[in-house]
């Protein structure tokens, strides 16, 4: 009986959709006050357009409540993705909403709670959203894609909270709104800053200063020509000026490996700048070609390079505690 009763309920919820909540906004309380003051008026002097005025700025009041709430029924959060960013940074939620009902949405506002607030005030549950941003306009039966900011403080794992799409379209009487529970979330790096030059040598003694070599990434000089030299590295500018042959030379930088420790930040004394430190020396590896690994009291990261060794220990620095 107890699962034929919840099936009934999960399907009743399927038909009536996302619980929508309304109420009457300051002007709707002033709306209504001036409708009552009218109403006597004309009762008093037996005035009949008097409440011919009442009654259609009533029904005006009724058919709004149901545009305000159609504004928001319907509308699904279908899909939120964030890059990691560095603390200080915002991150930037891509957050893709869905209208599949035949009518716009318009001025919709979108905020997010990260924090629960526990309290016997029932109304305080209604507070803590904040970031407000406005979508304008939803398109009937497509997605619209909504670039939501959200500011860091700290670095460590960020959660998007409990997001809240209100309105008060079309005409301000009414204030509508629904939630969207998620797990959505998004990493922060450590702010990458910091005094001490990048270590010189890896544990195995090699040296890790840039060394020029043969390569196609910056101008050095010229050189004689040379049998079986490229063609295309010929120098014919300088051909013509005094009539010698020669062929451009280029250099490019030569990375070493570097193993990042914990222990040459050892005696910063603030946990922030010892990683902060750590930070900024990964992000110098990464730009100057080496191969770079990580060491920390918990995470032993081994030498690599590129985009996902980058934020492997750069994640490892995020979520250190």
């Amino acid at each position: 009986m107890t699962l034929v009763l919840k099936q009934l309920y999960q399907r009743f919820n399927q038909v009536r959709g996302r619980r929508i909540f309304i109420v009457p906004t300051r002007f709707g309380f002033v709306y209504a006050l001036f409708l009552i003051l009218i109403l006597l008026g004309a009762i008093n002097y037996s005035n009949s357009l008097g409440h011919v005025l009442c009654f259609l700025l009533g029904s005006l009041g009724l058919v709004a409540m149901l545009h305000t709430y159609r504004n928001l029924a319907q509308i699904e959060l279908k899909h939120a993705h964030a890059q990691s960013v560095f603390n200080g940074q915002e991150i930037n939620f891509n957050l893709v909403f869905d209208n599949p009902t035949p009518r716009y949405g318009y001025q919709i506002e979108v905020s997010s709670k990260q924090d629960k607030i526990r309290s016997w005030n029932p109304f305080k549950m209604f507070k803590g959203y904040e970031h407000p941003q406005l979508i304008k306009r939803l398109e009937p039966q497509q997605t619209t894609q909504l670039n939501y900011l959200l500011p860091t403080q700290r670095r460590g794992e960020y959660t998007l909270g409990q997001l809240r799409i209100a309105s008060v379209f079309p005409l301000g009487l009414y204030s509508t709104w629904t939630y969207f529970k998620n797990n959505y979330t998004a990493l922060v790096y450590p702010k990458p800053e910091g005094i001490l030059p990048l270590p010189r040598t890896t544990q195995y003694g090699q040296d890790l200063t840039s060394k020029p070599q043969k390569g196609l990434d910056d101008f050095s000089g010229f050189n004689r020509y040379r049998t079986g030299d490229p063609i295309h590295a010929i120098a014919w500018k300088s051909l013509a000026k005094d009539n010698v042959l020669r062929t451009k030379q280029f250099t490019s930088p030569q990375g070493g490996h570097l193993m990042i420790n914990w222990q040459d930040v050892a005696h910063i004394k603030s946990l922030e700048a010892r990683l902060s430190q750590l930070c900024q020396w990964i992000l110098q590896a990464e730009s100057t070609n080496m191969v770079y690994g990580l060491t920390l009291p918990n995470t032993v990261i081994n030498f690599g390079h590129g985009d996902m060794h980058r934020h492997r220990c750069l994640a490892a620095l995020a979520r250190y505690e």
